[in-house]
This record gives structure tokens, sequence and C-alpha cells, in this order.
């Protein structure tokens, strides 16, 4: 007989923790639990490198990283207009960042008679991305790591608050919280 817990060792009690991935205290996502099958190792790259390129960037490209997304128009904004034919016959549209301008979405799509009308759908999309024209690039260099978006978040908090000490942040912050709470008990 199969217990319901062979397969999820992590959930089976009689299974001690060492021999779960991350014990029971832990949850894992699908990503993670799917990335840990596949032994795939993304290394973070460093603040040093992330620094780096937060200086080298502009703040449409800052944005879009640390936002995590890029702002694409939608079909009613800019309209659906297909820029070419593929090899096996699907339809091309390209769409460019509204904020960053470097990426692009290259989406493929079908047509097909379906009774007396004509329906199109989204097959499959990808991104692509150019080289502004003073050579700023989204991406960053080869090498440097995978950079998320707290990181840059985190990277263009810090270069703000550059010169100012924790103390006088923490200060700052304090009176802001009394300056706010003076302001509610007023309304």
């Amino acid at each position: 007989m199969v217990t319901p817990t062979a397969a999820f060792p992590e959930f089976n009690p009689a299974v001690p923790a060492a021999q779960g991935s991350q014990g029971s205290s832990a949850v894992r996502s699908i990503q993670g639990e799917q990335a840990d099958r596949a032994g795939v190792v993304r290394p973070r790259a460093s603040d040093d490198d992330v620094d780096a390129y937060v200086d080298g960037v502009s703040d449409e490209v800052l944005a879009c990283r640390e936002r995590g997304r890029h702002l694409f128009p939608t079909i009613r904004q800019a309209g659906i207009h297909f820029t070419g034919v593929d090899e096996t016959g699907l339809l091309l549209r390209r769409l460019r960042c509204g904020c960053c301008r470097l990426a692009v979405k290259v989406e493929k799509w079908e047509g097909a008679q379906v009774g007396g009308r004509t329906r199109f759908r989204r097959v499959a999309s990808n991104l692509e991305y150019r080289v502004g024209v003073d050579g700023e690039q989204y991406l960053a260099p080869a090498g440097s790591g995978f950079m998320t978006p707290r990181q840059v978040g985190d990277s263009v908090a810090s270069k703000a608050l550059s010169g100012s000490t924790l103390a006088a942040v923490q200060r700052a912050a304090a009176e802001a919280a009394v300056s706010e709470a003076a302001v509610s008990d007023e309304q």
C-alpha cells in the first residue's frame, strides 16, 4: 500500500526533517520545487554588480527593473497591427515598452475561420531586448548574475539616501510619523 504522502515527503510527519528538502516549517513554491528537481542554480548578482548597473542606466530602465515588468500598450491603446509573417505562417506583432523603450514583445498570432467569422488568437510571445541609441542595454553584463527587482530597488534607495546617517534617517522617519499622526488627529 502506498501512503498518500510518499510522493511528498515534506508533508509526511513520519519522515525526519533532514530527509525532507526544507523541513516541515518551510513551504516551497511550485517554481522553487521545480528548480530544486532540475538542479538549476541562478546565482544572484552581488551588491557591487547591482550598484554598477544602476549607475549606468537611465531612470526609465530602472523603473522597469524595479517594477519587475515592462509597460506594453494594450490592443485598445496600440491597435492590432501585424508586422510580418514567420516561417510557419503565424502573424507577428511587435510592441515596444512604453517606459524603457528597450524591450520589445514579439507576439505570434494565428487566424482561423470559425463559422462565418474570422477569429484570431495569440499563440506565443517572447521578449527581445534592443540596444539604445547611446549604447544603453536593459540586460546586465554577462557573468554578473541574476538581478531581482528588490536588489535594484535596494540599490536605488541606498543611492538616494547616500550621505545620510542611519540615525538621521531614523530621526526623520520618527518626526514624519509624529507629524502624520497629528494631521490624522485633526481630521
